[in-house]
């Protein structure tokens, strides 16, 4: 319209995007742009019109989203705009921190959407719809605005300033009827498209095919899905037959398992007290000793007539304390082997120390030192299991230590303890267990003694006892520890028990 009223000669420059048709009026390739919003980067290069029509910067979406009635909305979202569109430097300078994704073009923009790369993209509506009616994405619509208005101008380079009042007067006279029809035409815009029934035909071929396809499929599911049925039945009795004679095989083999397991039990206690046996006997005989030797005396001072009524007494009373050792010892035998299951509460100090007093014969004969480093701490469990456990373990250090060259024979015990759980940890310097056989120490029937010293079962029952009764673990390793600033080597054996054991 602007161009009859003023009778200009114009040649029509296609750009591939906005951002060349500005670079194009600034190097002077082209003179004037009909349809731009100004700005102050802008006015550097060019003049600009009154403006002539003023749209909202509207938002396109997919259609599945919800209207949107301003851009504060979305703000969170990734939205995409044209580079150096107007569009683009309205929102720069209302948003200047808003992360825009930009764009050459209206179609790369709408494609963004379409695809879910955005979430929106921005312009004035009336190119919006015309885009999207011309490129055919029939997945989005128009959301809502942004609340921002375009207000469209003419632009020319400043050679040309003597045309923008010329325009601007053009503009006045341009009747309100005749603009609207212009934004009405912009906004029903439509594209026809022919039928190409080239492709109709193709598509009824395959829908043809597909559904001969289909049915032959069908029908072939079915003789399958007969024949699998029959097999299914005849697998289900195989399994059947089958289920009932594993069934008869895991009892078997449980049964013998069991058997094995109570084997184990008995041997495991018959060794120990065959040990236990051998520690009273140790024990023993000192006593034995003290009290024969006193009562030997008594005898001949009694019959040489040199026997005081103090010295008897005295002797007496040796004999006893003597007496009251040993009985005490036959109650921890009896202890030891008690049937008795109860949790007790007792101290690991004493527990220690009572296993040490049973073996005290052994550790001076091969003079072995202990060291303790205990927290004295009161726990709730079975007493008689766990000092079969230390009793154990201090047997095992002993052979190994009676058979070392070794001239400092040293045990090292240290216990500790958290809120919930205690620590046992037993060293001694008796230079560890070979790499090859560490792993395997815990197994039945597995030692490395002479069949002489032992039979393989003590350190199995100890794991059966830490794990199945005490509720605890039990594990090994080869370690160093300090001992008067020297450094000794040797089997560290770690049991983590609770402090507090729940019955089972």
């Amino acid at each position: 319209i602007i161009v009859n009223k003023l009778n200009l000669k114009t040649t029509n420059i296609f750009f591939k995007s906005f951002d060349e048709q500005i670079k194009s009026l600034q190097s002077g390739k082209s003179d004037i742009i009909f349809s731009i919003g100004e700005s102050e980067s802008r006015k550097k290069f060019g003049y600009f019109s009154n403006e002539y029509l003023k749209f909202p910067i509207s938002i396109v979406t997919k259609k599945d989203e919800n209207f949107i009635e301003n851009i504060d909305e979305i703000l969170d979202k990734k939205i995409a705009v044209g580079n150096n569109f107007t569009a683009h430097n309205l929102l720069k300078e209302k948003y200047p921190n808003l992360d825009l994704v930009l764009v050459n073009n209206v179609e790369e923009g709408l494609n963004l959407v379409s695809k879910k790369e955005v979430f929106a993209f921005v312009d004035i509506k009336p190119i919006l719809t015309y885009n999207i009616a011309k490129f055919e994405f029939k997945d989005l619509k128009v959301s809502g605005n942004s609340g921002i208005n375009f207000p469209l101008k003419i632009m020319v380079r400043k050679e040309y300033k003597d045309l923008i009042p010329i325009i601007n007067k053009t503009i006045a006279t341009i009747p309100a009827s005749e603009v609207t029809n212009i934004v009405n035409s912009w906004n029903n815009v439509k594209f026809q498209t022919s039928i190409d029934y080239k492709t109709v035909w193709i598509l009824v071929f395959l829908v043809f095919f597909g559904a001969i396809a289909f049915i032959l499929r069908t029908a072939t599911l079915n003789i399958l899905n007969k024949k699998l049925k029959y097999t299914v039945e005849e697998k289900t009795k195989e399994l059947k037959y089958l289920n009932e004679n594993l069934q008869l095989a895991i009892d078997k083999k449980t049964k013998e398992l069991l058997e094995k397991e109570a084997i184990l039990n008995q041997k495991a206690k018959m060794a120990a007290m065959g040990e236990m046996i051998e520690n009273i006997a140790h024990q023993w005989r000192q006593p034995l000793s003290v009290i024969s030797t006193i009562s030997s005396s008594l005898k001949i001072k009694k019959e040489m007539n040199i026997l005081d009524d103090k010295e008897f007494y005295e002797a007496l009373k040796n004999i006893n304390k003597t007496s009251e050792h040993l009985s005490n010892t036959i109650d921890d035998f009896r202890n030891f082997f008690s049937p008795n299951k109860e949790m007790n509460k007792f101290y690991l100090s004493q527990l220690i120390k009572k296993s040490k007093d049973l073996i005290k014969s052994r550790f001076d004969k091969f003079n072995i030192k202990v060291i303790e480093n205990i927290d004295d701490i009161e726990i709730l469990s079975y007493q008689n299991e766990l000092f079969q456990v230390i009793l154990n373990l201090f047997s095992n250090s002993i052979d190994v230590l009676s058979s070392s060259q070794i001239e400092n024979k040293i045990i090292y015990i240290k216990i500790y303890h958290d809120e919930n759980n205690l620590y046992i940890e037993f060293l001694d310097n008796g230079g560890g267990i070979k790499d090859e056989f560490i792993n395997r120490v815990f197994e039945p029937y597995f030692t490395t003694k002479h069949k002489s010293q032992g039979t393989g079962i003590g350190l199995y029952m100890s794991l059966q006892i830490v794990t199945k009764h005490l509720n605890g673990e039990i594990s090994v390793k080869n370690d160093t520890f300090i001992e008067n600033n020297t450094a000794y080597f040797g089997a560290k054996f770690t049991i983590l028990l609770p402090i507090h054991l729940q019955k089972n």
